[in-house]
Order: C-alpha cells, then structure tokens, then sequence
C-alpha cells in the first residue's frame, strides 16, 4: 500500500517513511490437541524446542523462523477439522533428495505424487502431511526468485 492509498490522518501520523526491522517470523498452527503432534515437529524433523507452556509449544525452525504449535482451545484462533487447514509450512532445503529419504524411511505422510516441480519449473518439492493434518511442503531452489537469499 503506498502512502497515498492511506487515509489522510492516517498518512500524516507515520512517523518516519523507513521500514521497521522485521526480527523473525512464527508461524502458528492450531491442533485441537498438540501432544500427538509434538513427536513430528521434534523427533522426526528435528525442530528446537524453545518454549513449552502445555496449551503451546514453539520450535525454531532457524534463525529467526518459529513454528507454534497451539492446542485449539487456547490462543485466538481455533483448530480447523480435515486436511484443508487453508495453510501450509513451506521449508527451503539445501539437500531435498535427504529430507525426502528421512521422511520416507520414517513413514511419514506424503501427499501428492513425491518429488515434483513446482513453483512454475523453478524449483524441485514433495509435501508431508503432519498427523494433525497440515501440509509440509519441502522445496529446493533450481532458479531462485530474483533476490532471494
């Protein structure tokens, strides 16, 4: 949105035109139960667990990238019922030939066909499913986007 689409008030009490620092991103999915789910997340992708409450669990996926695992009766929002939970954890791999070999040897969910191109021939992905029905997309950059790092 540029400054002209702004309300007038709203635009006049920007303080500054620079863009805050943005210091990490979370993203957060809803189970209506996260115990069962915990093992994936950990055990299987071997995420870190930062921060245990019992209604949330937070991993760090790397630096500065969280996932929160939220039990659906806490929080803002609530857990999704089925498979199409309208969000997906999309994990950029250096060695997608070894996360797909992990999770298959590990019998996780696949959905889709296995590996296959996406994102309109740039890169190479698979998708897992997790057991509270979100889908994990796994991807490996053949043409990185332009400014992508």
């Amino acid at each position: 949105m540029a400054d002209a689409d702004l309300h007038p008030a709203a635009a006049q009490s920007l303080p500054d035109r620079r863009i805050p620092r943005v210091g990490g991103v979370m993203t957060i999915f809803y189970y209506d139960a996260i115990a069962p789910i915990v093992p994936f997340y950990e055990g299987l992708l071997r995420f870190e667990r930062v921060l245990d409450h019992g209604w949330v669990v937070i991993f760090r996926i790397r630096d500065g990238c969280f996932l929160a695992l939220v039990e659906g009766d806490a929080g803002s929002q609530r857990a999704i019922a089925g498979t199409n939970k309208g969000a997906t954890l999309s994990i950029e791999a250096d060695d997608l030939a070894a996360w797909h070999d992990r999770l298959l040897a590990c019998g996780a969910d696949f959905t889709g066909i296995g590996l296959d191109w996406g994102c309109d021939g740039r890169a190479i992905e698979f998708h897992v499913r997790d057991p509270g029905g979100y889908t994990i997309e796994f991807l490996e950059w053949v043409d990185p986007p332009p400014g992508w790092a």
